[in-house]
């Protein structure tokens, strides 16, 4: 089922799904190159259904997050969020105070930012905006200059698990609902050094919808590493999550730490096969094992060579709980479990449920086995800054003329 744009009830569902900007943007007259079609709108192709019943799982998600409990996040952006939903009203001066002593100047940057996208001519944007987003540019600035050492930064590696009542949720989907987790109970992520720096969430390994998993992963940076138990900080982030979401495990790593999706050599799998289809399965898994190459054309160019899936898919089995396989990570990390099984046994990848990913085997990181290498770096940077600030006498040798150069304080002449 489809909903076309250009008549009511179809621009009603687009803007309520994606917003008002959106919607005018596809709406709105456009002038193209030719004179005939200068008032001709532009009209956007059919919006499935499932898309918009997506969108609005996510906005019912988002919502379940704040409502989970009182927001923790730093006073100042609440208050900003509440200025500016009309909620409350705000003294700027004292207000522009507080969010510069609290180092929370480029977050509250981009929550104006976003604003003035949706309300373009709002009184409290307009008259915040000048004020606000060049001190956020500044504080960028600063950030970006001291990023090598500011030794407060901790990467923590959490590990989650996606089940029932998530599976809907896509890679996107999943690291909105973890930002709003981390910003309601208050964990101040770092920011990285983009143009328009974003959260340093990353998540691992992508599962696509409809795939479960029991151990994935993702990295959060934060500014500083909090001091309450890791078991306390992960309950107070599943009382935020959404039913299907349970993080299980949280490390603290060296901000140097190689991320997961370079670590990773095998996913392991386990799918329930429904009943009805489990015979036309064990017949396509017993086709798939008897040959010794199976060439996948994953049709189009952009594709590349027709990959062997043989050499992919592994370690295929029938348990108690179902079909058991692993796959080869490596360079095929992002490959869709579900079309690759779709492939071998000529199903649907909608039609293929059931399947979780259990486990994933890593290799060793090398970066944490050569720490020293990383460590010493930023400690001379840092040593080096520390000395030359303090005005340490420091005499470096021209080799060409030998006339040597003091930093300091001149000698005293006998």
């Amino acid at each position: 089922m489809e909903i076309a744009l250009g008549t009511e009830g179809g621009d009603r569902l687009f803007s309520e799904a994606f917003g008002r900007e959106t919607d005018l943007f596809l709406l709105h007259p456009v002038a193209g190159p030719y004179p005939e079609v200068v008032d001709k709108p532009m009209h956007a192709p059919p919006i499935p259904v499932e898309a918009l019943a997506r969108r609005e799982r996510l906005r019912v998600a988002l919502l379940a997050v704040g409502e989970a409990g009182p927001s923790r996040e730093p006073a100042p952006l609440r208050a900003l969020r509440a200025a500016l939903a009309g909620a409350a009203a705000l003294d700027p001066d004292n207000w522009l105070e507080a969010v510069s002593a609290a180092g929370l100047l480029e977050e509250a940057g981009e929550i104006l930012r976003t604003t003035r996208l949706a309300e373009p001519h709002g009184p409290l944007t307009e008259m915040l905006a000048p004020r606000l987003l060049p001190l956020a540019l500044k504080m960028q600035q600063r950030r970006a200059a001291r990023w090598q050492l500011d030794t407060r930064r901790t990467l923590i590696r959490v590990g989650y698990a996606k089940g029932k009542g998530a599976l809907g949720f896509d890679e996107g989907d999943l690291h909105a609902i973890f930002l709003h987790a981390f910003r309601f109970e208050g964990f101040g992520l770092a920011l990285d050094l983009g143009k328009r720096p974003r959260p340093l969430l990353t998540l691992g390994l992508p599962l696509p919808v409809g795939v479960g998993g029991l151990a994935e992963s993702m990295d959060a940076v934060l500014k500083v590493e909090p001091s309450e138990e890791p078991g306390l900080l992960m309950a107070r982030l599943n009382r935020r999550l959404p039913e299907g979401l349970h993080i299980h495990h949280w490390e603290p790593l060296p901000g140097y730490a190689a991320p997961v999706v370079d670590l990773a050599q095998l996913s392991h799998w386990q799918w329930e096969v429904a009943a009805d289809q489990r015979d036309g399965v064990a017949a396509g898994v017993a086709r798939f094992l008897a040959v010794g190459s199976w060439r996948w054309d994953r049709s189009g160019a952009r594709m590349g060579a027709p990959l062997d899936l043989r050499g992919i898919l592994l370690e295929m089995r029938w348990e108690a709980a179902g079909l058991s396989f692993a796959t080869r990570m490596g360079v095929h990390h992002a490959l869709n479990p579900l079309k690759m099984l779709g492939a071998i046994l000529d199903l649907a990848p909608g039609d293929i449920t059931g399947l979780t990913r259990t486990a994933v085997d890593l290799k060793p990181d090398v970066r944490l086995a050569q720490g020293e290498r990383y460590e010493a770096k930023l400690k001379n940077m840092y040593e080096d800054a520390v000395l030359l600030a303090g005005g340490s006498n420091i005499t470096l040798v021209d080799e060409d003329d030998d006339e040597p150069i003091r930093l300091g304080p001149p000698a005293e002449t006998p």
